[in-house]
């Protein structure tokens, strides 16, 4: 009978993994990163049943939207002098720092459920996660950016976890508060993606559709720590704000800023700009207010 891996050696091998899938990410030789709907190979059976055209007019605003930023993540055409180091090292160790950082909270979400009580654990933020972190794979995935892609990954099937094993612990308001978070945020985030296949929108509105939503739920969830800061303010008690999320999402978006300023992806850099100042304020809050 097979030994139980322990939660912590799990942790560990999803991290291990994760970075190896880092390290031999090759985004050369045919890699989709970059490339533009109407170049990628099509299979024999969808050129027979819909017949080659292109995705946007030639020469239209839509096009030369789409383009520009195509080029700047890699494409053939590449116009702006990109430095390697930011354009592949940087978001080869974001991927690592965005699972560190969705990782942040396993320990307090087990220790609350170990001891089948909340605490000081503030479950806004795990509830936001959950569906941002959706979100922004689904956006990685729609502008074939596999750093943004992978980036995610794990931290999906972490906050699914988290949500889950929080809600049995929480009563009264705060349960109301917390599920109406995720089944509201999850009925936008549903009917939105619907909207946007069956309505037969130009790859590039839907690709800017969701970085716009993507970005405004990160920037929320981002700054969701901050809720319980007039708590923290009265009781001189930091305890709900979590040290390690913090200083994770502090390191994670100072990374995200600088690869989406070098791909000029307001989608990647707008909101990690806004999540590295919120970061930064908890983390003066944690220093200069101690938990208790």
């Amino acid at each position: 009978m097979p030994t139980p891996q322990h939660p912590k050696m799990k942790s560990t091998g999803i991290l291990l993994a994760v970075l190896v899938a880092a390290i031999n990410l090759n985004t050369s030789n045919g890699a989709w990163i970059g490339r533009p709907l109407s170049k990628l190979p099509r299979s024999s059976v969808h050129k027979r049943n819909n017949p080659a055209r292109p995705l946007l007019a030639e020469g239209s605003p839509f096009s030369n939207i789409m383009e520009k930023p195509m080029r700047a993540r890699g494409g053939s055409s590449l116009e702006m002098a990109t430095n390697p180091l930011i354009t592949t090292l940087i978001p080869r160790i974001g991927i690592l720092t965005s699972t560190l950082l969705y990782f942040s909270p396993m320990a307090a979400v087990r220790v609350a459920s170990k001891d089948e009580s909340l605490g000081e654990l503030n479950p806004t933020p795990l509830a936001l996660m959950a569906v941002s972190s959706l979100c922004w794979l689904v956006y990685g995935l729609s502008i074939r950016d596999p750093y943004v892609t992978l980036s995610n990954v794990p931290g999906s099937i972490a906050s699914i976890w988290y949500i889950t094993s929080v809600l049995p612990l929480l009563k009264g308001s705060q349960l109301k508060t917390t599920q109406n978070i995720v089944v509201a945020l999850s009925a936008i985030t549903i009917n939105l993606w619907t909207y946007l296949s069956l309505t037969n929108q130009p790859i590039v509105q839907v690709r800017a559709t969701l970085g716009l939503f993507a970005s405004a739920l990160f920037v929320v969830m981002a700054g969701s720590p901050l809720s319980t800061i007039k708590t923290v303010l009265s009781s001189k008690n930091s305890g709900s704000i979590l040290t390690p999320l913090a200083f994770a999402q502090v390191v994670n978006t100072a990374l995200w800023s600088v690869y989406g300023l070098a791909i000029k992806d307001k989608f990647v850099y707008g909101p990690n700009m806004t999540g590295l100042g919120f970061g930064l304020v908890q983390l003066l809050l944690k220093l200069a207010i101690p938990s208790k």
